[in-house]
C-alpha cells in the first residue's frame, strides 16, 4: 500500500440518563468517570500524541454535572481541553424528537456560553445512539461557528441514512449470527454537508456504531449481562494482550469488508467505550494496544484522536467536493413518544408555554422566578433526552427497576410544568402592582404571538367561574364569553384578541354573560347529523362518530374522503397477536422484509396474522352542546380491548378551527399494541410536515424533503401538517397532544425508505408500545387527544394560522 488505512479512534461514554441503572446511580458514575478522565490525560500527557489518552465528552451534560460537582479539578480539565485531550461536544444530550428548535438552540448554548466564558474551543457537536435530529441543528451549529457535526448511531429498529437497502451494523455480523445473511450490506461511513432550512449548512460525518472500537477488539471486548450494578467493570479482567489478538483478527476484517462495500477513502473514524458498555467509564488499554499495534504493523495503523483532530486530518487529505444534502432527518425512534402519552402532551404544552415564561421573567426582573424558569428549562432538557425507562422493560417487566426509572423519568415531565408554572406565578407577582383592592384578572402573554383573535385556555385557580352567568371584560371594556371546555379538569376557553401594545393583555370577570353573536342550529338529516360556523359545514355520522364532511364554504372545497377504508376520526386499536409477539414488528420483522434474513429465519416465521385491530362501538345517542365559543356534537362508547371513549366534534365561531376531541379511558394490554386515529383527506396534491426549524415534504429526497435512508414510517409533528390543493388553497392540521404519524396507510411494520407520494391519509399514532426496551409495554388511565383544523384563508401568513390554531394556556389569575 502507498499509504496505510489509518484509523482515527475516539473514546467516549454513551450517555443515557437511565437505561442501564437508576438516574441517580448515573449521576454519580460519571463524577468517577471523568475523575478517572483527568488521571488518565495527566499518566499519558508526555506519550507521542498517536496513542496518548484523549476523551471526548460524548454530552456537555457530562461537563458541566462534573464541573458543578469537582470544583476544585475545572483548572485541570481546562488544561487538557486546551492541550487537545480532552474535547468538549456542542450538544448537551440525546434528544427524542420531540425537541423544538428552540429548545435545541438553548441547549446548545450551554456549551457555547461555557465555553466563551473560558476561552475554550468548541468545534464539534455529536450524537449517538439516536437516528434523527431536528433540521434546524445544522442552522443552529453554523449560527455558533461551530464546523462539524459527528454522529454514531445506532440502527436497532432502524434503517440506515444514506445506505444501502438492509444495511447493518458490522458488528452485528460477528460471530456467526443465524438471523442475518452474512452477505448482508453493512453500514458505510460517510463525510457531507447537511444544511438546514435557513441555509446554514455543517460537515457531517456518519460514523458507524459507538461501539465499533469495542467489537473490533480496540478497547474493552467483554460483554456484560443487562443485570448490572455500578462496579459492574470489575468483572472485566481482559488484558491487552488479549484484546490485541482480537483486534489483529478482527481490524483487517473490518477494512476488508468495509473497502468491499465501496468505501472510498484511506482513513476513517470509529468510536470505542473503555469497556463494550452504554455509560462506560474511561479505560486506558487502548493507548498500550495501539502502541504496540503501530509499532508491528505497517498497513494498518491506528491513533487516538479527538472528533476535531479527524474532521481537520480528512479535509486536509481527502480534498474532494462534498455532497451537500437540504433535508430534514427524521428519527426512526420516535416511536417512543407514543410510549407515554399523557406526558408527552404535558411536554407539548410546556413547549407552548416556555416562550411566554421567559419573556414574562425578563420583563419582571425578579431573581426568584429566574431560578425557577431554569429548573423548568433544565427539568425539560431531561424530559425530553431519548432514555425513557430501563433496559429490561419488555425482557422482565416486572423488575422494580423498570418502574423506578419510569417514575423518575415522570417526575421530568411533572417538574418542568410545575417550575414553569412557577416562573410565571412569581413574576406576574413581581410585574404587577400589588394593590388590595386591584381587581383579580386573567393575563395572557402577548408578546411572542401574532396580532388576532387566539383560543385562550385558562382554569378557575382558587376562584369558582361561572361561564353562564360571567364573561371576561377587556380593557376597553368590550365582553367575551367562556365556555367549559374540559369537564373533568375543569378547564375553559374563550376566543379573545392579542394585540403587541403591552406585554401583558388583561381580562377581568364581567358579572354577566356575553351576548352571543349570532344563533348556532344543529341540524338533523338521517343519518347525518351538521354543525354550521361562519367558515364550515361538518357533517358526523352519529352511529360511527366519523366525520363525513368538511367543507369550507369560502373555497367551496371538501376536505374528507368519506369513502376511504378507515373514517375521518376513527379511533384504530392494534394488538401483536402473532407467536414472535414484538419481534413480528420488530428487528426480525425488518430483516426479513428487506430480504437480509437467513433462509433459516425466513422459514421460521409462523404465517400467522400479526395483529388484530378494533374500534370502539358507540352507544346510542349524542349530546349537543351550543356554546358561546365552540358548538359541539359528543358520543361515547366502549370496546372491551380499548375501554370507555368520549369523541367530540367541535366548531369554533369566532375561528375557522375544527377541533376533534378524542377522551379515552384507556385499559391496560398484555399484548403489543398501538392506536391510531386514521384522518383521510380528499386532497392529496401536496403535504408539508413540520419538524423541529421548518416544513419538509415527506417521501421526497429532494431539496425540501428527508434524507434518503431515514425513517419514512412515521414522523414527529412540531406543530402542523400542511395540506394543498392544485389551486394552493391550504388546511393545517394540527395534533395537539400526540406528535406522531404515519402517511399513506395505517401500518406501523414498514420498512422500506424509497420515495413515495402522499395518497391523503395522515394516521396519529399517540399510542405505542412495539419496542423492546426503553419504553414502558403499556399505559393506563386517562389519555386526552386533540387535533384541530383551520384553514390558511384569511390568514396573512402561514404562522399567523399556525398560531391562531394553537392553544395558548393563559399566564393564570393574579
Amino acid at each position: 500500500m502507498l499509504h496505510p488505512f489509518t484509523f482515527y479512534v475516539t473514546q467516549s461514554a454513551h450517555t443515557d440518563i437511565g437505561y442501564t441503572h437508576p438516574q441517580e446511580q448515573i449521576q454519580q458514575m460519571y463524577i468517577e468517570f471523568y475523575d478517572q478522565v483527568l488521571d488518565i490525560c495527566h499518566q499519558t500527557e508526555n506519550d507521542p500524541p498517536e496513542h496518548r489518552f484523549k476523551w471526548t465528552c460524548e454530552t456537555f451534560w457530562q461537563v458541566e454535572h462534573y464541573l458543578t460537582t469537582r470544583p476544585e479539578r475545572e483548572a485541570e480539565f481546562q488544561h487538557y481541553v486546551r492541550s487537545g485531550q480532552i474535547e468538549i461536544m456542542a450538544t448537551y444530550l440525546h434528544f427524542t424528537d420531540l425537541i423544538d428548535a428552540d429548545a435545541y438552540r438553548r441547549s446548545i448554548e450551554l456549551a457555547v456560553s461555557y465555553c466563551q466564558r473560558h476561552d475554550l474551543p468548541l468545534r464539534c457537536a455529536m450524537h449517538s445512539d439516536i437516528n434523527g435530529w431536528p433540521w434546524a441543528t445544522a442552522d443552529i451549529l453554523a449560527e455558533y461557528h461551530i464546523p462539524y457535526f459527528c454522529t454514531h448511531i445506532h440502527i436497532d429498529n432502524a434503517t440506515d441514512p444514506l445506505g444501502k437497502r438492509g444495511s447493518v451494523h458490522y458488528m452485528w455480523l460477528q460471530g456467526g449470527r443465524n438471523d442475518i445473511r452474512p452477505d448482508a450490506p453493512v453500514r458505510v461511513p460517510k463525510m457531507f454537508w447537511w444544511q438546514g432550512p435557513k441555509g446554514g449548512r455543517v460537515l457531517h460525518w456518519l460514523s458507524e456504531h459507538y461501539n465499533l472500537g469495542n467489537a473490533l477488539g480496540i478497547s474493552g471486548t467483554k460483554g456484560f449481562g443487562a443485570d448490572k450494578t455500578r462496579y459492574f467493570i470489575e468483572t472485566d479482567r481482559t488484558s491487552v494482550d488479549e484484546l490485541y489478538a482480537t483486534a489483529q483478527r478482527e481490524i483487517p476484517r473490518y477494512v476488508e469488508r468495509i473497502k468491499a462495500e465501496g468505501y472510498p477513502y484511506d482513513r476513517m473514524q470509529i468510536n470505542t467505550a473503555g469497556f463494550f458498555v452504554d455509560n462506560s467509564p474511561p479505560d486506558w488499554r487502548w493507548c498500550a494496544l495501539i502502541a504496540r499495534w503501530n509499532a508491528e504493523h505497517d498497513d494498518i495503523k491506528l491513533r487516538t484522536a479527538t472528533p476535531s483532530e479527524w474532521f481537520d486530518d480528512f479535509q486536509q487529505h481527502c480534498t474532494q467536493n462534498y455532497p451537500t444534502y437540504q433535508v430534514a432527518w427524521p428519527d426512526h425512534w420516535a416511536h417512543g413518544l407514543g410510549s407515554d402519552t399523557p406526558r408527552i402532551a404535558l411536554a407539548r404544552q410546556n413547549q407552548r408555554k416556555r416562550a411566554d415564561a421567559l419573556a414574562l421573567v425578563e420583563l419582571s426582573g425578579s431573581d426568584e422566578a429566574r431560578a425557577a424558569l431554569d429548573l423548568a428549562l433544565d427539568q425539560e432538557r431531561f424530559a425530553l433526552e431519548h432514555t425513557f425507562d430501563a433496559w429490561s422493560t419488555a425482557a422482565r417487566p416486572a423488575a422494580p427497576f423498570n418502574e423506578f426509572l419510569h417514575m423518575h423519568k415522570a417526575l421530568n415531565f411533572y417538574r418542568a410544568d410545575l417550575y414553569f408554572n412557577e416562573a410565571i406565578g412569581r413574576s406576574l407577582r413581581s410585574y404587577l402592582p400589588q394593590q388590595e383592592r386591584r381587581e383579580r384578572q386573567l393575563h395572557i402573554g402577548a408578546s411572542q404571538y401574532e396580532a388576532g383573535e387566539h383560543t385562550i385556555h385558562f382554569s378557575s385557580e382558587d376562584y369558582p367561574l361561572k361561564p353562564e352567568a360571567q364573561a371576561l371584560r377587556a380593557e376597553n371594556g368590550t365582553t367575551y364569553a367562556f365556555q367549559l371546555e374540559d369537564r373533568e379538569l375543569s378547564q375553559y376557553v374563550a376566543a379573545l384578541p392579542i394585540v403587541h401594545e403591552k406585554p401583558l393583555v388583561s381580562f377581568s370577570l364581567a358579572g354577566e354573560a356575553a351576548g352571543r353573536t349570532q344563533a348556532r342550529a344543529f341540524l338533523h338529516a338521517g343519518e347525518h347529523t351538521r354543525i354550521k360556523t361562519d367558515a364550515w359545514d361538518i357533517t358526523v355520522n352519529p352511529r360511527t362518530g366519523h366525520l363525513l364532511s368538511l367543507h369550507e364554504r369560502a373555497i367551496d372545497q371538501e376536505w374528507v374522503n368519506a369513502k376511504h377504508q378507515h373514517g375521518f376520526g376513527q379511533l384504530i386499536h392494534e394488538q401483536v397477536v402473532h407467536p414472535w409477539k414484538r419481534e413480528a414488528v420488530g428487528n426480525r420483522a425488518r430483516y426479513i422484509a428487506l430480504d437480509i434474513a437467513t433462509e433459516q429465519l425466513a422459514a421460521a416465521f409462523p404465517p400467522e396474522p400479526i395483529v388484530t385491530r378494533s374500534s370502539i362501538v358507540l352507544d346510542a345517542g349524542s349530546r349537543f352542546t351550543q356554546g358561546p365559543v365552540f358548538d359541539e356534537i359528543a358520543l361515547q362508547g366502549t370496546q372491551d380491548n380499548i375501554g370507555r371513549v368520549q369523541l367530540a366534534w367541535r366548531g369554533y365561531h369566532h375561528l375557522p378551527i375544527v377541533e376533534f376531541v378524542i377522551d379515552w379511558e384507556k385499559q391496560w394490554s398484555e399484548l403489543p399494541e398501538a392506536a391510531y386515529v386514521a384522518f383521510p383527506f380528499a386532497v392529496a396534491h401536496a403535504l408539508h410536515l413540520e419538524t423541529g426549524g421548518g416544513f419538509f415534504q415527506p417521501g421526497s429526497h429532494e431539496s425540501g424533503g428527508q434524507l434518503p435512508g431515514t425513517c419514512s414510517s412515521y414522523y414527529t409533528i412540531q406543530r402542523a401538517a400542511r395540506i394543498a390543493n392544485e389551486s394552493g388553497a391550504a388546511l393545517f392540521w394540527l395534533p395537539l397532544d400526540a406528535p406522531l404519524v404515519l402517511t399513506n396507510e395505517v401500518a406501523y411494520n414498514r420498512w422500506e425508505t424509497s420515495p413515495y407520494t402522499w395518497n391523503g391519509l395522515l394516521a396519529s399514532m399517540p399510542v405505542n408500545h412495539y419496542w423492546h426496551t426503553n419504553f414502558p409495554i403499556s399505559q393506563r388511565g386517562r389519555l386526552r387527544l386533540r387535533y384541530r383544523l383551520i384553514s390558511r384563508q384569511g390568514f396573512g401568513s402561514d404562522e399567523q394560522a399556525i398560531q391562531a390554531a394553537q392553544p395558548i394556556d393563559a399566564l393564570g389569575w393574579c
